[in-house]
Protein backbone atom coordinates (compact mmCIF):
# COMPACT_ATOMS: atom_id res chain seq x y z
CA UNK A 1 0.00 0.00 0.00
CA UNK A 2 1.43 3.31 -0.99
CA UNK A 3 1.54 6.59 0.80
CA UNK A 4 -1.43 8.81 -0.81
CA UNK A 5 -3.30 5.38 -0.15
CA UNK A 6 -2.30 5.46 3.68
CA UNK A 7 -3.20 9.26 3.47
CA UNK A 8 -6.78 8.38 2.76
CA UNK A 9 -7.43 5.14 4.57
CA UNK A 10 -5.79 6.68 7.97
CA UNK A 11 -6.37 10.29 8.16
CA UNK A 12 -8.45 10.81 11.43
CA UNK A 13 -6.60 7.81 12.89
CA UNK A 14 -2.86 8.14 13.19
CA UNK A 15 -2.30 4.99 15.61
CA UNK A 16 -4.01 2.72 12.76
CA UNK A 17 -1.69 4.50 10.33
CA UNK A 18 1.31 3.84 12.18
CA UNK A 19 0.44 0.27 12.66
CA UNK A 20 0.00 -0.14 8.94
CA UNK A 21 3.17 1.87 8.16
CA UNK A 22 5.08 -0.72 10.25
CA UNK A 23 3.64 -3.71 8.96
CA UNK A 24 4.30 -2.22 5.27
CA UNK A 25 7.70 -1.60 6.44
CA UNK A 26 8.85 -4.64 7.21
CA UNK A 27 7.74 -5.87 3.55
CA UNK A 28 10.92 -3.98 2.24
CA UNK A 29 14.64 -5.27 1.26
CA UNK A 30 16.43 -2.71 2.32
CA UNK A 31 16.84 -0.30 4.76
CA UNK A 32 17.49 2.29 1.83
CA UNK A 33 14.13 0.94 0.77
CA UNK A 34 11.97 1.63 3.90
CA UNK A 35 13.16 5.12 5.27
CA UNK A 36 12.42 6.21 1.12
CA UNK A 37 8.89 4.72 1.67
CA UNK A 38 8.83 6.02 5.26
CA UNK A 39 9.29 9.78 3.73
CA UNK A 40 6.87 9.65 0.95
CA UNK A 41 4.10 7.93 3.31
CA UNK A 42 4.64 11.06 5.94
CA UNK A 43 4.68 13.46 3.34
CA UNK A 44 1.15 12.60 1.86
CA UNK A 45 -0.42 11.43 5.19
CA UNK A 46 0.50 15.00 7.16
CA UNK A 47 0.31 16.96 3.86
CA UNK A 48 3.58 18.20 2.81
CA UNK A 49 5.70 18.83 0.02
CA UNK A 50 8.87 17.22 1.00
CA UNK A 51 10.66 14.98 3.11
CA UNK A 52 14.15 13.71 4.23
CA UNK A 53 16.21 11.88 6.53
CA UNK A 54 19.92 13.58 7.81
CA UNK A 55 21.95 10.89 8.99
CA UNK A 56 23.97 11.61 11.71
CA UNK A 57 28.10 9.27 11.88
CA UNK A 58 26.49 6.60 13.37
CA UNK A 59 23.70 5.83 10.93
CA UNK A 60 26.31 4.14 8.23
CA UNK A 61 25.81 1.09 10.60
CA UNK A 62 22.32 0.91 9.60
CA UNK A 63 23.37 1.07 5.86
CA UNK A 64 22.40 4.99 5.73
CA UNK A 65 25.45 6.68 4.89
CA UNK A 66 23.88 9.50 3.08
CA UNK A 67 20.81 11.85 3.16
CA UNK A 68 17.55 10.52 1.72
CA UNK A 69 15.44 13.21 -0.02
CA UNK A 70 11.72 13.06 -0.71
CA UNK A 71 9.93 15.96 -3.22
CA UNK A 72 11.87 18.92 -4.03
CA UNK A 73 15.42 18.76 -3.46
CA UNK A 74 15.24 23.10 -2.52
CA UNK A 75 12.84 21.86 0.43
CA UNK A 76 16.15 20.15 2.01
CA UNK A 77 17.90 22.51 4.84
CA UNK A 78 21.03 20.05 5.04
CA UNK A 79 22.03 23.45 7.80
CA UNK A 80 18.97 23.01 9.90
CA UNK A 81 18.71 19.43 9.81
CA UNK A 82 22.96 19.25 10.63
CA UNK A 83 22.47 21.65 14.04
CA UNK A 84 19.16 20.10 14.91
CA UNK A 85 20.96 16.82 14.59
CA UNK A 86 24.25 18.37 16.55
CA UNK A 87 21.66 19.45 19.40
CA UNK A 88 22.60 23.23 19.15
CA UNK A 89 18.87 24.22 19.01
CA UNK A 90 18.21 25.75 16.17
CA UNK A 91 15.30 28.33 15.52
CA UNK A 92 12.65 26.16 13.35
CA UNK A 93 10.30 27.66 10.64
CA UNK A 94 6.49 27.02 11.18
CA UNK A 95 6.79 25.29 7.39
CA UNK A 96 9.15 22.65 8.59
CA UNK A 97 8.87 19.62 11.12
CA UNK A 98 11.85 17.95 12.58
CA UNK A 99 11.98 15.10 14.92
CA UNK A 100 14.78 13.05 15.25
CA UNK A 101 15.26 9.55 14.60
CA UNK A 102 17.10 6.75 17.35
CA UNK A 103 17.49 3.23 16.83
CA UNK A 104 19.23 1.11 19.89
CA UNK A 105 18.98 4.38 22.08
CA UNK A 106 21.36 6.34 19.60
CA UNK A 107 20.33 8.98 17.37
CA UNK A 108 20.78 7.95 13.67
CA UNK A 109 19.88 11.29 12.24
CA UNK A 110 16.89 13.73 11.83
CA UNK A 111 13.19 13.44 10.18
CA UNK A 112 12.28 16.64 8.41
CA UNK A 113 8.83 17.74 6.53
CA UNK A 114 8.39 21.12 4.71
CA UNK A 115 5.73 22.99 3.34
CA UNK A 116 6.56 25.37 0.38
CA UNK A 117 3.84 27.43 1.76
CA UNK A 118 1.88 27.20 4.69
CA UNK A 119 2.64 25.88 7.68
CA UNK A 120 1.91 23.29 10.26
CA UNK A 121 -0.18 22.99 12.37
CA UNK A 122 0.66 22.15 16.08
CA UNK A 123 -0.84 18.58 16.01
CA UNK A 124 1.48 17.67 13.07
CA UNK A 125 4.52 17.96 14.85
CA UNK A 126 3.10 15.66 18.02
CA UNK A 127 1.52 12.96 15.18
CA UNK A 128 5.12 13.24 13.39
CA UNK A 129 7.04 12.14 16.60
CA UNK A 130 4.83 8.89 17.29
CA UNK A 131 5.39 8.02 13.81
CA UNK A 132 9.31 8.35 13.31
CA UNK A 133 9.80 5.60 16.08
CA UNK A 134 8.25 3.04 14.18
CA UNK A 135 11.06 3.82 11.25
CA UNK A 136 13.50 3.91 14.35
CA UNK A 137 12.16 0.26 15.29
CA UNK A 138 12.42 -1.16 11.69
CA UNK A 139 15.94 0.08 11.44
CA UNK A 140 16.53 -1.32 14.69
CA UNK A 141 15.22 -4.64 13.67
CA UNK A 142 16.97 -4.90 10.62
CA UNK A 143 20.39 -4.04 12.27
CA UNK A 144 19.90 -6.89 14.43
CA UNK A 145 18.96 -9.23 11.34
CA UNK A 146 22.23 -8.42 9.53
CA UNK A 147 24.14 -8.23 13.07
CA UNK A 148 23.29 -11.99 13.34
CA UNK A 149 23.92 -12.81 10.09
CA UNK A 150 27.52 -10.89 9.72
CA UNK A 151 28.50 -12.85 13.00
CA UNK A 152 27.33 -15.96 11.64
CA UNK A 153 29.30 -15.52 8.90
CA UNK A 154 32.48 -14.13 10.84
CA UNK A 155 32.09 -17.08 13.46
CA UNK A 156 32.61 -19.20 10.60
CA UNK A 157 35.67 -17.95 9.14
CA UNK A 158 37.25 -17.50 12.39
CA UNK A 159 36.52 -21.28 13.59
CA UNK A 160 37.73 -22.85 10.53
CA UNK A 161 40.87 -20.91 10.02
CA UNK A 162 44.05 -22.74 11.11
CA UNK A 163 46.79 -20.07 10.07
CA UNK A 164 47.60 -17.92 13.66
CA UNK A 165 48.28 -14.48 11.79
CA UNK A 166 45.67 -15.03 9.39
CA UNK A 167 43.29 -16.19 12.32
CA UNK A 168 44.45 -12.66 13.98
CA UNK A 169 43.09 -10.77 11.39
CA UNK A 170 40.27 -12.23 10.47
CA UNK A 171 39.48 -11.16 14.06
CA UNK A 172 40.19 -7.85 13.77
CA UNK A 173 37.77 -7.54 10.07
CA UNK A 174 35.34 -9.32 11.99
CA UNK A 175 35.69 -6.42 14.68
CA UNK A 176 35.57 -3.61 11.26
CA UNK A 177 32.27 -5.28 10.21
CA UNK A 178 30.68 -4.57 13.86
CA UNK A 179 31.60 -1.47 15.67
CA UNK A 180 32.29 -0.04 12.26
CA UNK A 181 35.83 1.59 14.01
CA UNK A 182 37.74 4.14 11.92
CA UNK A 183 40.91 4.24 13.51
CA UNK A 184 42.66 1.28 14.86
CA UNK A 185 42.05 -1.98 16.32
CA UNK A 186 44.84 -4.43 17.58
CA UNK A 187 45.15 -8.14 19.23
CA UNK A 188 47.93 -8.24 22.01
CA UNK A 189 48.72 -11.79 23.34
CA UNK A 190 49.55 -12.05 26.69
CA UNK A 191 52.57 -14.12 27.75
CA UNK A 192 51.99 -15.01 31.38
CA UNK A 193 56.06 -15.72 31.70
CA UNK A 194 57.32 -12.23 30.51
CA UNK A 195 54.20 -10.88 31.90
CA UNK A 196 53.96 -8.83 28.89
CA UNK A 197 51.19 -7.55 26.29
CA UNK A 198 52.78 -8.58 22.94
CA UNK A 199 51.35 -6.77 19.93
CA UNK A 200 50.84 -9.06 17.57
CA UNK A 201 48.07 -8.11 14.84
CA UNK A 202 47.24 -4.12 13.90
CA UNK A 203 44.64 -2.87 11.57
CA UNK A 204 44.76 0.69 10.36
CA UNK A 205 41.11 1.69 9.83
CA UNK A 206 42.37 5.49 8.37
CA UNK A 207 45.19 4.88 6.39
CA UNK A 208 46.35 1.89 4.23
CA UNK A 209 49.67 1.91 5.68
CA UNK A 210 51.24 -1.02 7.26
CA UNK A 211 51.02 -1.30 11.29
CA UNK A 212 54.88 -0.26 12.66
CA UNK A 213 54.38 -1.55 15.95
CA UNK A 214 54.06 -5.28 15.54
CA UNK A 215 55.90 -7.27 18.45
CA UNK A 216 56.27 -4.08 21.13
CA UNK A 217 55.97 -5.52 23.77
CA UNK A 218 54.24 -3.84 26.60
CA UNK A 219 54.65 -4.49 30.73
CA UNK A 220 51.24 -6.22 32.09
CA UNK A 221 51.42 -6.25 35.72
CA UNK A 222 49.58 -9.15 37.87
CA UNK A 223 47.56 -6.54 39.22
CA UNK A 224 46.53 -5.17 35.13
CA UNK A 225 45.86 -8.71 34.66
CA UNK A 226 43.58 -8.89 37.80
CA UNK A 227 41.61 -5.98 36.99
CA UNK A 228 41.14 -7.32 33.50
CA UNK A 229 38.89 -10.05 35.25
CA UNK A 230 36.97 -7.41 37.03
CA UNK A 231 33.03 -6.16 35.76
CA UNK A 232 32.44 -5.24 33.38
CA UNK A 233 34.04 -7.47 31.22
CA UNK A 234 34.40 -5.00 28.16
CA UNK A 235 35.70 -1.41 29.07
CA UNK A 236 35.35 2.21 27.16
CA UNK A 237 38.03 4.90 27.93
CA UNK A 238 37.79 8.39 26.62
CA UNK A 239 41.05 10.95 26.68
CA UNK A 240 39.95 11.66 30.15
CA UNK A 241 40.49 8.08 31.40
CA UNK A 242 43.92 9.02 31.67
CA UNK A 243 44.32 7.59 35.43
CA UNK A 244 42.84 4.09 34.62
CA UNK A 245 44.87 1.20 34.64
CA UNK A 246 44.52 -0.33 31.20
CA UNK A 247 45.71 3.73 30.20
CA UNK A 248 48.46 3.19 32.09
CA UNK A 249 49.16 0.39 30.36
CA UNK A 250 49.43 1.84 27.05
CA UNK A 251 51.00 5.18 27.44
CA UNK A 252 54.18 3.67 26.03
CA UNK A 253 51.97 2.83 22.79
CA UNK A 254 50.61 5.91 22.31
CA UNK A 255 53.68 7.57 23.14
CA UNK A 256 55.65 5.89 20.61
CA UNK A 257 53.06 6.60 18.22
CA UNK A 258 53.02 10.47 18.54
CA UNK A 259 53.99 12.68 16.11
CA UNK A 260 53.81 10.33 13.47
CA UNK A 261 50.85 11.65 11.61
CA UNK A 262 48.09 9.41 13.58
CA UNK A 263 45.08 11.26 14.71
CA UNK A 264 44.01 11.65 18.15
CA UNK A 265 41.77 8.65 19.67
CA UNK A 266 38.23 10.20 20.96
CA UNK A 267 37.56 6.82 22.64
CA UNK A 268 39.12 3.05 23.15
CA UNK A 269 37.30 -0.37 23.92
CA UNK A 270 39.28 -2.97 25.41
CA UNK A 271 38.06 -6.45 25.55
CA UNK A 272 40.39 -9.38 27.55
CA UNK A 273 39.68 -12.63 25.63
CA UNK A 274 39.63 -15.27 28.60
CA UNK A 275 39.56 -19.67 27.98
CA UNK A 276 38.54 -20.22 31.86
CA UNK A 277 40.83 -18.23 34.23
CA UNK A 278 43.59 -18.28 31.14
CA UNK A 279 43.57 -14.84 29.64
CA UNK A 280 44.83 -15.10 26.14
CA UNK A 281 45.61 -11.43 25.11
CA UNK A 282 43.26 -8.50 24.61
CA UNK A 283 41.64 -6.52 21.45
CA UNK A 284 41.47 -2.48 21.64
CA UNK A 285 39.95 -1.11 19.24
CA UNK A 286 40.03 2.84 18.88
CA UNK A 287 37.75 5.36 17.21
CA UNK A 288 38.38 9.29 16.63
CA UNK A 289 35.38 10.30 13.99
CA UNK A 290 32.63 7.93 14.16
CA UNK A 291 30.67 8.78 17.77
CA UNK A 292 32.36 7.27 20.38
CA UNK A 293 31.91 4.04 22.01
CA UNK A 294 28.62 2.76 23.36
CA UNK A 295 26.72 0.47 25.65
CA UNK A 296 25.41 -1.08 21.98
CA UNK A 297 28.82 -1.16 20.77
CA UNK A 298 30.04 -3.14 24.28
CA UNK A 299 27.57 -5.98 23.38
CA UNK A 300 28.07 -6.38 20.09
CA UNK A 301 32.09 -7.01 21.38
CA UNK A 302 30.92 -9.61 23.74
CA UNK A 303 28.81 -11.68 21.45
CA UNK A 304 31.25 -11.89 19.12
CA UNK A 305 34.14 -12.84 22.24
CA UNK A 306 33.23 -16.20 22.46
CA UNK A 307 34.14 -17.87 19.11
CA UNK A 308 37.54 -15.36 19.03
CA UNK A 309 38.37 -16.92 22.11
CA UNK A 310 37.71 -20.23 21.21
CA UNK A 311 39.77 -20.06 18.11
CA UNK A 312 42.21 -18.43 19.49
CA UNK A 313 43.10 -20.94 22.38
CA UNK A 314 42.56 -23.75 19.46
CA UNK A 315 45.35 -21.92 17.27
CA UNK A 316 47.25 -21.53 20.24
CA UNK A 317 47.19 -25.40 21.34
CA UNK A 318 47.77 -26.51 18.12
CA UNK A 319 51.09 -24.07 18.12
CA UNK A 320 52.24 -25.41 21.01
CA UNK A 321 51.78 -29.62 20.25
CA UNK A 322 53.42 -28.45 17.00
CA UNK A 323 56.23 -26.90 18.78
CA UNK A 324 56.55 -30.38 20.52
CA UNK A 325 56.58 -32.11 17.41
CA UNK A 326 59.19 -30.07 16.16
CA UNK A 327 61.66 -30.76 19.13
CA UNK A 328 60.78 -34.47 19.02
CA UNK A 329 61.09 -34.51 14.87
CA UNK A 330 64.89 -33.03 15.31
CA UNK A 331 65.33 -35.35 17.53
CA UNK A 332 64.51 -37.73 15.10
CA UNK A 333 66.06 -36.35 12.42
CA UNK A 334 69.35 -36.17 13.80
CA UNK A 335 69.48 -39.93 14.32
CA UNK A 336 68.39 -39.99 11.03
CA UNK A 337 70.57 -38.04 9.87
CA UNK A 338 73.33 -39.76 11.37
CA UNK A 339 72.46 -43.16 9.93
CA UNK A 340 71.98 -41.03 6.61
CA UNK A 341 75.99 -39.77 6.59
CA UNK A 342 77.64 -42.90 8.11
CA UNK A 343 78.35 -44.92 5.01
CA UNK A 344 80.05 -41.66 3.78
CA UNK A 345 82.02 -41.04 7.11
CA UNK A 346 82.74 -44.71 7.09
CA UNK A 347 84.45 -44.47 3.33
CA UNK A 348 86.34 -41.73 4.40
CA UNK A 349 88.05 -42.65 7.30
CA UNK A 350 88.60 -46.37 5.87
CA UNK A 351 90.57 -44.36 2.97
CA UNK A 352 92.40 -42.22 5.46
CA UNK A 353 93.27 -44.73 7.65
CA UNK A 354 94.24 -47.29 4.61
CA UNK A 355 96.19 -44.32 3.47
CA UNK A 356 98.24 -43.60 6.32
CA UNK A 357 99.11 -46.92 7.39
CA UNK A 358 100.74 -47.29 3.30
CA UNK A 359 102.72 -44.45 4.19
CA UNK A 360 103.41 -45.23 7.65
CA UNK A 361 104.93 -48.69 6.03
CA UNK A 362 106.66 -47.30 3.22
CA UNK A 363 108.49 -44.47 5.44
CA UNK A 364 109.70 -47.19 8.07
CA UNK A 365 110.32 -49.31 4.87
CA UNK A 366 112.64 -46.81 3.75
CA UNK A 367 110.26 -47.25 0.29
CA UNK A 368 109.30 -43.77 0.97
CA UNK A 369 108.10 -41.84 -2.55
CA UNK A 370 107.60 -37.95 -2.11
CA UNK A 371 105.66 -37.67 -5.01
CA UNK A 372 103.15 -40.20 -4.05
CA UNK A 373 103.44 -39.50 -0.09
CA UNK A 374 101.93 -36.15 -1.37
CA UNK A 375 99.55 -37.76 -3.33
CA UNK A 376 98.53 -39.99 -0.18
CA UNK A 377 98.25 -36.70 2.03
CA UNK A 378 96.07 -34.72 -0.36
CA UNK A 379 93.47 -37.60 -0.37
CA UNK A 380 93.58 -37.36 3.20
CA UNK A 381 93.29 -34.20 3.72
CA UNK A 382 90.21 -34.32 1.08
CA UNK A 383 88.69 -36.88 3.35
CA UNK A 384 89.30 -35.16 6.46
CA UNK A 385 87.79 -32.18 5.25
CA UNK A 386 84.74 -33.82 4.03
CA UNK A 387 84.34 -35.46 7.72
CA UNK A 388 84.69 -32.11 8.67
CA UNK A 389 81.97 -30.40 6.51
CA UNK A 390 79.65 -33.50 7.59
CA UNK A 391 80.11 -33.01 11.61
CA UNK A 392 80.24 -29.01 10.87
CA UNK A 393 76.78 -29.24 9.09
CA UNK A 394 75.21 -31.99 11.57
CA UNK A 395 76.11 -29.57 14.49
CA UNK A 396 74.49 -26.60 12.42
CA UNK A 397 71.34 -28.70 12.07
CA UNK A 398 71.02 -30.03 15.61
CA UNK A 399 72.08 -26.63 17.26
CA UNK A 400 69.14 -24.45 18.23
CA UNK A 401 69.87 -20.37 17.53
CA UNK A 402 67.40 -18.59 18.31
CA UNK A 403 66.51 -15.49 16.70
CA UNK A 404 65.37 -14.00 13.12
CA UNK A 405 68.35 -13.81 10.52
CA UNK A 406 68.54 -12.64 8.06
CA UNK A 407 69.61 -16.00 6.67
CA UNK A 408 71.41 -16.18 3.14
CA UNK A 409 69.19 -18.80 1.73
CA UNK A 410 71.74 -19.81 -0.81
CA UNK A 411 74.64 -20.66 1.62
CA UNK A 412 72.26 -22.52 3.75
CA UNK A 413 71.10 -24.61 0.29
CA UNK A 414 75.18 -24.95 -0.20
CA UNK A 415 75.93 -25.79 3.06
CA UNK A 416 73.52 -28.43 3.45
CA UNK A 417 74.54 -30.18 0.07
CA UNK A 418 76.86 -32.85 1.88
CA UNK A 419 74.55 -34.21 3.90
CA UNK A 420 71.98 -34.64 1.00
CA UNK A 421 74.54 -36.46 -0.87
CA UNK A 422 74.82 -38.48 2.33
CA UNK A 423 71.40 -39.06 2.55
CA UNK A 424 70.88 -40.38 -0.95
CA UNK A 425 73.33 -42.80 -0.91
CA UNK A 426 73.76 -45.28 -3.33
CA UNK A 427 70.01 -44.64 -4.74
CA UNK A 428 69.82 -43.74 -8.28
CA UNK A 429 68.75 -40.44 -7.73
CA UNK A 430 70.24 -37.45 -9.19
CA UNK A 431 70.40 -34.39 -6.95
CA UNK A 432 70.51 -31.03 -9.05
CA UNK A 433 70.75 -27.17 -7.49
CA UNK A 434 69.24 -23.98 -9.40
CA UNK A 435 70.07 -20.88 -7.21
CA UNK A 436 69.01 -17.88 -8.08
CA UNK A 437 72.03 -14.94 -8.64
CA UNK A 438 72.15 -11.78 -6.37
CA UNK A 439 69.32 -13.54 -4.17
CA UNK A 440 68.31 -10.87 -1.25
CA UNK A 441 68.76 -12.88 2.56
CA UNK A 442 65.45 -13.47 4.32
CA UNK A 443 64.65 -12.64 7.71
CA UNK A 444 63.85 -15.85 9.48
CA UNK A 445 65.41 -18.44 11.77
CA UNK A 446 67.83 -20.64 10.00
CA UNK A 447 66.82 -23.59 12.42
CA UNK A 448 63.69 -23.49 11.12
CA UNK A 449 64.77 -23.02 7.66
CA UNK A 450 67.30 -25.91 7.64
CA UNK A 451 64.28 -27.83 9.14
CA UNK A 452 61.68 -27.29 6.71
CA UNK A 453 64.41 -27.94 3.91
CA UNK A 454 65.55 -31.34 5.07
CA UNK A 455 62.24 -32.58 5.93
CA UNK A 456 61.10 -31.33 2.26
CA UNK A 457 64.20 -33.40 0.21
CA UNK A 458 63.98 -36.14 2.89
CA UNK A 459 60.36 -36.32 1.20
CA UNK A 460 61.11 -36.05 -2.26
CA UNK A 461 63.94 -38.99 -1.42
CA UNK A 462 60.89 -41.06 -0.12
CA UNK A 463 58.63 -40.43 -3.02
CA UNK A 464 61.48 -41.80 -5.28
CA UNK A 465 61.97 -44.78 -3.23
CA UNK A 466 63.02 -48.02 -5.60
CA UNK A 467 63.37 -46.23 -8.37
CA UNK A 468 65.31 -44.03 -10.26
CA UNK A 469 64.72 -40.04 -10.56
CA UNK A 470 65.77 -36.57 -9.99
CA UNK A 471 65.22 -33.83 -7.43
CA UNK A 472 65.84 -30.03 -7.88
CA UNK A 473 66.37 -27.47 -4.93
CA UNK A 474 66.20 -24.22 -6.59
CA UNK A 475 65.68 -20.61 -5.08
CA UNK A 476 63.96 -17.43 -6.83
CA UNK A 477 63.19 -14.14 -6.16
CA UNK A 478 59.32 -13.36 -6.03
CA UNK A 479 58.45 -9.85 -6.68
CA UNK A 480 60.52 -7.04 -4.39
CA UNK A 481 59.52 -8.38 -1.32
CA UNK A 482 59.84 -12.49 -1.15
CA UNK A 483 61.90 -15.06 -2.53
CA UNK A 484 60.96 -18.91 -3.31
CA UNK A 485 62.63 -22.27 -1.91
CA UNK A 486 61.63 -25.37 -3.77
CA UNK A 487 61.99 -28.66 -3.87
CA UNK A 488 60.78 -30.68 -6.68
CA UNK A 489 61.10 -34.61 -8.01
CA UNK A 490 59.64 -36.61 -10.88
CA UNK A 491 58.11 -38.94 -8.60
CA UNK A 492 54.42 -40.88 -8.96
CA UNK A 493 53.42 -37.28 -7.45
CA UNK A 494 49.95 -37.17 -5.06
CA UNK A 495 46.13 -37.79 -6.02
CA UNK A 496 44.40 -34.92 -6.20
CA UNK A 497 41.68 -35.95 -3.59
CA UNK A 498 44.41 -36.36 -0.90
CA UNK A 499 46.98 -33.09 -1.82
CA UNK A 500 44.86 -30.85 0.34
CA UNK A 501 45.39 -33.41 3.38
CA UNK A 502 48.71 -34.25 3.35
CA UNK A 503 49.86 -30.74 5.02
CA UNK A 504 47.51 -31.82 8.04
CA UNK A 505 49.18 -33.12 11.60
CA UNK A 506 49.31 -36.96 11.19
CA UNK A 507 47.88 -37.46 8.02
CA UNK A 508 50.20 -40.00 5.95
CA UNK A 509 50.32 -42.44 2.91
CA UNK A 510 53.36 -43.64 4.21
CA UNK A 511 53.39 -47.11 6.22
CA UNK A 512 55.92 -46.22 8.82
CA UNK A 513 55.09 -42.45 8.55
CA UNK A 514 54.03 -40.24 11.65
CA UNK A 515 52.01 -37.54 8.93
CA UNK A 516 54.15 -34.77 10.79
CA UNK A 517 57.08 -33.76 8.47
CA UNK A 518 54.65 -31.42 6.32
CA UNK A 519 52.70 -30.17 8.58
CA UNK A 520 56.29 -29.06 10.50
CA UNK A 521 57.16 -27.33 7.13
CA UNK A 522 54.07 -25.59 6.66
CA UNK A 523 53.77 -24.42 10.40
CA UNK A 524 57.41 -23.47 10.30
CA UNK A 525 56.56 -21.31 7.17
CA UNK A 526 53.85 -19.54 8.50
CA UNK A 527 55.92 -18.78 11.39
CA UNK A 528 58.46 -16.89 9.83
CA UNK A 529 55.94 -14.77 8.21
CA UNK A 530 55.82 -16.99 4.57
CA UNK A 531 54.34 -19.87 3.31
CA UNK A 532 54.39 -23.88 1.83
CA UNK A 533 52.76 -24.65 -1.48
CA UNK A 534 52.61 -28.02 -3.03
CA UNK A 535 51.66 -28.77 -6.73
CA UNK A 536 51.46 -32.19 -7.91
CA UNK A 537 50.31 -34.25 -10.85
CA UNK A 538 49.95 -37.83 -10.78
CA UNK A 539 52.53 -39.95 -12.54
CA UNK A 540 54.96 -36.96 -12.87
CA UNK A 541 55.81 -34.86 -10.17
CA UNK A 542 55.79 -33.07 -6.87
CA UNK A 543 56.96 -30.05 -6.61
CA UNK A 544 56.79 -27.97 -2.67
CA UNK A 545 57.52 -24.01 -2.92
CA UNK A 546 58.25 -22.07 -0.27
CA UNK A 547 57.91 -18.20 -0.04
CA UNK A 548 59.45 -16.37 2.38
CA UNK A 549 59.39 -12.58 3.10
CA UNK A 550 62.86 -10.92 2.51
CA UNK A 551 64.69 -8.33 4.70
CA UNK A 552 64.10 -4.73 3.85
CA UNK A 553 67.02 -3.33 1.67
CA UNK A 554 67.61 -0.75 4.49
CA UNK A 555 68.18 -3.78 7.15
CA UNK A 556 70.29 -6.16 5.15
CA UNK A 557 73.49 -6.10 5.87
Amino acid sequence: MNGPALDELYRLRPSLFGRVLAADLTRLATAEKAVAFFLASVTSYLEADGAWLYPARSAAEVALPRPLIHGPAELYDERLAGAFCAEERPEVPRSTLLAPLRAHGRRLGVLGLARAAGEFDLGAGRVLNKLVPILGADLARRDDEQLARVLDRIREKIIAQLRPRDLAYQILDGLAQLVHYDHSAALFLFDPQAKVMRLDAEKVAWTKAKSGFIGLELAAPEALVASLAEPPAIKILTPSSAEDALAALFQPYERYSQGRGIPPVSATLYAPLWVGTELLGLLKIAAFARAPFDARDASIVERFLPAAEVALANVQANLRLEDRAVEAESRAGLVTLARAVAHDVNQAVGTILLLADQARADLADGRGDPVQLAMDLEEILEKASLCRRIFGNMLRVGTERLGAGPVDLNRLVEELVPLFSAQVGGRPIELSFALAESLPVVRASRPHLERILWNLVTNAIEALAGRSGRIEVATERDGEAAVRLAVADNGPGIEAEILNKVQEPFFTTKPNGHGLGLSICRSLAWQLGGSLHLDSTPGEGTRAEVRLPVVAAENAP
